[in-house]
């Protein structure tokens, strides 16, 4: 079995080692995830009147530097990457 797999980025697909295409997987899955709760953040502070956009880019900001959040969200994203892996490659096989 070979140790390189394809990563697809836009119409092109890069030639990379599996550990780079897992770590390019779950940063991706970790920016999104903090995405969502940049949008949920600032929209919770708009529709309730605590002060608009910028403030909820303040709370969000905040809670994004907490060392714990960061590294739950990089942890969850790791191991659910490398869980859906392992089933695509068989998982237990019997």
């Amino acid at each position: 079995m070979s140790d390189r797999t394809q990563l697809a980025i836009g119409r092109n697909s890069i030639s990379v080692p599996r550990l780079t295409k897992r770590a390019v997987e779950a940063g991706i899955a970790t920016a999104m995830t903090s995405l969502v709760a940049l949008f949920i953040l600032v929209l919770n502070n708009v529709l309730t009147g605590r002060g608009g956009w910028l403030n909820g880019f303040n709370i969000w900001l905040s809670y994004m530097r907490q060392p714990a959040i960061l590294g739950t969200m990089i942890l969850t994203a790791f191991v659910t990457t490398i869980f859906l892996a392992w089933q695509r490659d068989g998982g237990l096989k019997r």
